[in-house]
């Protein structure tokens, strides 16, 4: 993991996997997604001196209308390149404890799905497709 003091970045952002008691992912399908890539993870930028893992848990209530429970932090990497500069992204795991699946969210519907049958990331969100391979990545090496 990098650690922020480590590196340059403009600010911070978070990144969740959203895992289900049915072992399915929580993915949101952004407006104007290609049919070909129409997802991505409950992401955003923390808010101005808002600590990572409690904006993790802001962002998933926002954009897919579920509370969670932050797990575990399983990434850290800087992200270049990003809209409003470079990132230094978190990416955690969160379980789901209430809510309900927004149909109609700030950026789309959230769905859930399983982990064998997730859509493809939205190809300019470069810091969501990091995050999901490499979540996938240390299931993948947990399942063995």
């Amino acid at each position: 993991m990098v650690r922020a003091a480590d590196a340059t970045f403009d600010y911070h952002g978070a990144l969740v996997v959203v895992e289900t008691e049915n072992n399915e992912i929580v993915l949101i399908h952004p407006l104007g997604g290609p049919d070909h890539s129409p997802a991505s993870l409950p992401s955003d930028p923390c808010l101005n001196g808002e600590e990572p893992q409690i904006a993790a848990i802001r962002i998933v209530k926002e954009k897919t209308g579920l509370d969670v429970e932050i797990s575990r932090e399983f990434t850290t990497f800087i992200q270049e390149g990003t809209p409003t500069g470079t990132m230094c992204a978190h990416g955690y795991v969160a379980t789901v404890t209430g809510g309900e699946l927004l149909a109609d969210g700030p950026e789309g519907a959230a769905k859930a799905y399983s982990i064998d049958e997730l859509p493809a990331i939205v190809p300019v969100r470069i810091a969501n497709r990091r995050t999901l391979e490499e979540y996938l990545r240390q299931r993948h090496a947990d399942e063995r």
